[in-house]
């Protein structure tokens, strides 16, 4: 099983209405949930009585429509409306990240990290100093779980910047 872990804030966590996507059905689509595998539901990441759809069911579908043979495993760690600073390496959503993955790196193979968040962060001049505090986080990630060359996929609003921008790849 390739597994990913998901994490940032509401955008990665899920908001959207589960009644207005159609429903993905997909045995070899996982999810971490209460410590073991199981086929994935939505909503993925249950962090708020208002979660909801997110990008990766959609993410990880289109994933086994292009590599037949994998089984994909979805670890989600997103926190609603968190800002980086909560994500900081000494942090406990960080922690808690890093002990979901390790756990799920167990039984599969870490194959990336999906992160998106940033809207917390996008006032007050907080946007200035994002890339470099984001910078030291994703290379905690790779350091703590032992992947220097994990991709990272970022999400933005409206755009996409890819794992280019945080060197290793």
């Amino acid at each position: 099983m390739k597994s990913f872990l998901m994490i940032g804030q509401s955008n990665m966590a899920g908001r959207g209405f589960i009644h207005e996507v159609p429903p993905i059905y997909n045995e070899r689509i996982q999810m971490l949930r209460n410590g073991r595998w199981q086929m994935m539901t939505e909503p993925i990441n249950y962090d708020r009585p208002v979660s909801g759809i997110s990008l990766a069911g959609s993410f990880a579908d289109m994933w086994c429509r292009q590599n037949q043979e994998d089984v994909i495993g979805l670890i989600p760690c997103a926190e609603g409306g968190s800002m980086l600073e909560e994500w900081a390496v000494d942090g406990v959503l960080f922690k808690h990240a890093i002990t979901e993955a390790e756990f799920a790196m167990q039984s599969s193979d870490l194959a990336g990290i999906l992160w998106h968040q940033g809207e917390s962060d996008s006032a007050n001049g907080n946007y200035k100093v994002y890339y470099n505090k984001l910078l030291r986080i994703i290379e905690a990630l790779r350091k703590e779980l032992n992947v220097p060359n994990i991709p990272i996929m970022i999400g933005g609003l409206g755009d996409f910047l890819g794992k280019e921008g945080f060197g290793k790849s």
